[in-house]
């Protein structure tokens, strides 16, 4: 781990996603902070409550901040996330011009622990695969506090 600031910020992201799973929906969130480790935006699931398949914490998160900031804003941000990101996530991350991504649980460590539930909406590709395919450099950090990100899904 780089610092105690990231640890301390991604504790608060899995605070998220715990009251994500209190609020009725799956165990995800995500923080978007500025250059200076300020907070700036949450993102907190809402694929059940919603009834909304794209409800993913990391689109909801991206999807406001959009509206907000613009992408030279954006590309100096960081969104650290309770979870890796899904295929769709991360790209969301790339095309919301965001520079930086910090993960607590490994997709691979997720999938080890619960097994494939549902392998028709299963992609096995990583958030590092997708990222590196774009024409912009995003920085990549994780799995970090996998430990800690895991018992959330317990």
């Amino acid at each position: 781990m780089k610092n105690e600031v990231e640890e301390s910020l991604l504790r608060k992201v899995f605070d998220i996603a715990r009251r994500s799973k209190v609020n009725g929906n799956l165990a995800y969130g995500c923080l978007l902070v500025d250059e200076n480790n300020k907070v700036i935006l949450e993102g907190e699931n809402s694929v059940l409550t919603e009834v909304d398949a794209l409800g993913h914490a990391e689109i909801n998160l991206i999807r406001n901040a959009s509206k907000l900031y613009n992408a030279e804003f954006l590309n100096k941000c960081t969104i650290y996330t309770s979870d890796e990101p899904c295929p769709m996530c991360s790209s969301a991350i790339f095309w919301g011009g965001i520079g930086r991504l910090v993960f607590g649980l490994s997709k691979f460590r997720f999938y080890q622990e619960f097994g494939r539930e549902n392998p028709a909406i299963d992609f096995d590709i990583s958030s590092r695969e997708i990222l590196s395919a774009g024409g912009r450099k995003v920085d990549i950090e994780g799995p970090l506090l996998e430990d800690e990100a895991l018992l959330i899904h317990k």
